[in-house]
């Protein structure tokens, strides 16, 4: 990858970063200005045309994909320090881009504290010395230091180019294995909407909440809503047509083949921090689910899902031509026992550059 120094006359303080940025089900940076809002017929005012730049539609520009910066996750949530140094090393590295990416996507688990998950739970803490010492959290005391988690994402991410939007998507640890309105207005409060779409050049990129297909029994309405949405702007991107359709969400909706069933599935990650094994089939949206997303995936001809939670690089694809592509950690880095020996991409943490070439588009896993 080459390198140039950053220059630009755009201020960092101009540019819109989390909830200013993530809003109205969509998202703005002044480098892609989007259409115009929704009238009655739930489509879009004003101009047909979903190309708003002055570039042509189909030159090439590239995007990245980062997953689960997860702060907190190494030591327990009692220290960061280590994961915000890779948060850091990754920004360092995308402002360094001699081909500067157009936004920057992390896939979900900002941080690894959330009530939803850590509240009156024991939990285990790794120290240097290899010393483990048992915590609870009281809710109270989860929401504080996801708070200052948040933060301390929000002040490391802001030093990205202004060039780079920067997009947010909430994973597990960002609103609960089994989210809750209340959860998910956390996230809200934090770094926007859950969920939203947006143009860059001739491609429709669409933000999901990948919790709620996950386990949505705390919050049916909200699942319903955000499926009721999603099918809409599926249809509208194929209608336009979008040249690709680029879906983004924390949980991989499969991880090896796109009809496998959780309960077949044995492979596992040793876990680092000396807890149960992790199964494959934690990670994965229940068949059920995914049977219907995946049917709207193809009847929509979506070119490919972007995905994080696995903590370690997998790319598969399934038999409608959709890749389902799975981006290691800017944390932990997990290692399954299920992932076949064919597969190349490094076991480390990293980020990765997806290049888009007109009708064709590639990626690559650079080790941060």
């Amino acid at each position: 990858m080459d390198f140039k120094p950053t220059t630009s006359t755009t201020k960092q303080s101009e540019i819109p970063r989390f909830s200013n940025a993530q809003k109205d089900r969509s998202f703005y940076h002044p480098l892609f200005p989007q259409p115009n809002r929704h009238n009655s017929n739930n489509d879009y005012d004003g101009s047909s045309s979903m190309i708003t730049t002055t570039d042509p539609p189909h030159e090439t520009y590239c995007f990245v994909v980062a997953a689960d910066t997860q702060l907190g996750m190494t030591h327990g949530n009692t220290d960061w320090e280590k994961e915000k140094e890779y948060s850091r090393a990754a920004v360092e590295y995308m402002n360094q881009m001699n081909k500067r990416p157009l936004f920057c996507c992390v896939c979900g688990d900002l941080v690894d504290m959330t009530a939803e998950i850590y509240a009156s739970r024991g939990v285990k803490d790794i120290k240097d010395e290899g010393k483990i010492e048992e915590k609870k959290w009281t809710r109270e005391e989860c929401d504080r230091i996801q708070d200052q988690q948040n933060a301390d994402f929000q002040t490391i991410w802001s030093d990205l180019h202004p060039d780079i939007a920067l997009v947010c998507v909430c994973g597990n640890h960002d609103v609960g294995n089994r989210p809750t309105p209340a959860s998910i207005e956390r996230f809200r409060s934090a770094f926007g909407d859950d969920y939203f779409s947006f143009w860059v050049k001739d491609s429709y990129n669409i933000i999901v909440n990948t919790s709620l297909f996950s386990d949505s029994g705390n919050a049916p309405e909200l699942f319903q809503e955000q499926w009721d949405w999603l099918e809409d702007r599926l249809r509208y991107a194929a209608q336009q047509p979008a040249r690709h359709i680029f879906v983004f969400g924390h949980h991989p909706w499969f991880l090896y083949h796109e009809d496998e069933d959780e309960a077949d599935m044995k492979g596992f990650s040793p876990n680092p921090s000396g807890g149960p094994d992790v199964k494959d089939s934690y990670f994965v949206i229940p068949r059920t689910v995914r049977r219907k997303v995946l049917a709207l995936f193809a009847k929509y001809k979506v070119t490919a899902a972007l995905a994080g939670h696995f903590h370690q690089n997998l790319v598969s694809k399934t038999s409608f031509g959709m890749h389902m592509i799975v981006t290691s950690s800017l944390s932990m880095v997990l290692q399954s026992t299920g992932i076949p020996k064919e597969f190349h991409e490094p076991r480390t943490r990293g980020i990765r550059i997806v290049d888009v070439n007109g009708d064709k588009f590639a990626h690559q896993f650079i080790t941060i």
